[in-house]
């Protein structure tokens, strides 16, 4: 699905993928997939969305439920609703308040031995997810009140697009130029 800040594929919530994916744009899963998922650019687990086996992208983000290694080749992020099962391998990891990890924390660069080797490919089946009877009606009857939160994809994008604030200048402080020279006011 294409969008104006760039190229990803995105899993529905309705939708159960068994088998592993894999693209090379961002992958953004709202449903379910049983397998191994890898992006050249980013995963994005959303609130509501599982993931079963593997993670593996230059970033990785977790809003949902994730099972298995958690690889992010550059960083790794798992938010308030985020949970992870399993292990995960980055240089940087972001745990926000409420986020968890069951599993072992590796941050020094080194990555599980399974990822080393080829991953053998399997066929994809895509299917709907059999929804419970009334779950329909219980959706439609959800509380006005209720908060609805934009999705971890919109944050991220948002973020991306705006400039990282700068702290003023105080006297006396060294200063950092753009053009890394020292200067103090």
């Amino acid at each position: 699905m294409a969008d104006d800040q760039g190229s990803r594929t995105e899993i529905g919530p309705e939708t159960l993928v068994t088998g592993d994916v894999r693209a090379d744009e961002d992958i953004v899963v709202f449903g379910r997939i049983d397998g191994t998922v890898s992006s050249t650019t980013a995963v994005i687990v959303e609130d509501g969305g599982r993931v079963g086996s593997r993670i593996e992208a230059p970033t990785v983000i977790v809003a949902g439920w994730a099972s298995g290694d958690v690889i992010g080749t550059e960083r790794v992020e798992i938010t308030e609703s985020g949970r992870v099962l399993g292990n995960v391998y980055a240089p940087r990891l972001v745990l926000l308040e409420g986020g968890a990890v069951k599993g072992r924390v590796v941050m020094d660069g080194s990555r599980p031995d399974s990822v080393q080797a080829p991953v053998p490919t399997r066929t994809v089946t895509a299917r709907p997810v059999a929804s419970q009877p009334g779950t329909a009606a219980r959706r439609s009857a959800a509380p006005a009140s209720r908060t609805v939160r934009e999705p971890v994809s919109a944050t991220r994008a948002k973020a991306a697009a705006a400039p990282a604030p700068r702290a003023a200048a105080n006297p006396g402080l060294l200063d950092l130029g753009d053009d890394g020279e020292p200067k103090v006011d």
